[in-house]
């Protein structure tokens, strides 16, 4: 599993040196982003971040009641598709939020910052998790705990960097 975090790591740094090839693939043309760049509530910075954090809360909402309904069913691997598919989904929403807003860089990092704040909360509750964990019995492996959360808070953090470079960082065109 630690591999996988790795690789998956590995593959979010190679993605974001290459932001803007890859933000310049999806069509500015896609009904969400012409909906979203259509909408007099989305050109404010404000609304737009408090759209972008009910989105993040939405997509891990989902993430998370997939993976407990996955629980119940006996198929291996099958939440390592899941955790890929929310991961495609969550950049293909980023980088449409991206393309939809005609912002300056003030506006655009206000909106990234109030957006991925849910993920620096997921993040900061993670560590309050870690920091009070109780003594392990029997019936309560304290080590397994310890290293689930600290898989989450890895990936809360990497989603809070993903999200804030995706739709708050613009690239500087330079003209010759």
């Amino acid at each position: 599993m630690s591999i996988l975090l790795v690789l998956g790591s590995l593959l979010i740094v190679i993605f974001l040196l290459n932001k803007q090839a890859f933000i310049q693939m999806p069509s500015t043309n896609t009904l969400l982003v012409q909906k979203l760049s259509n909408a007099r509530w989305f050109k404010n910075e404000w609304l737009s971040g408090i759209f972008l954090f009910f989105i993040n809360a939405l997509l891990f909402s989902v993430a998370v009641s997939l993976f407990f309904l996955l629980g119940v069913l006996n198929i291996p691997f099958l939440h390592l598709v899941i955790m890929l598919l929310a991961t495609f989904v969550s950049i293909y929403l980023w980088i449409a939020i991206h393309n939809a807003g005609n912002k300056g860089k003030r506006e655009r990092l206000i909106m990234s910052t109030i957006g991925s704040s849910f993920y620096l909360f997921l993040l900061l509750t993670f560590i309050y998790m870690i920091a009070n964990l109780g003594p392990g019995t029997p019936e309560n492996d304290t080590f397994m705990a310890f290293i689930g959360l600290l898989f989450a808070l890895f990936v809360s953090f990497v989603a809070l960097v993903t999200c804030f470079c995706i739709t708050g960082l613009k690239k500087k065109q330079y003209r010759i």
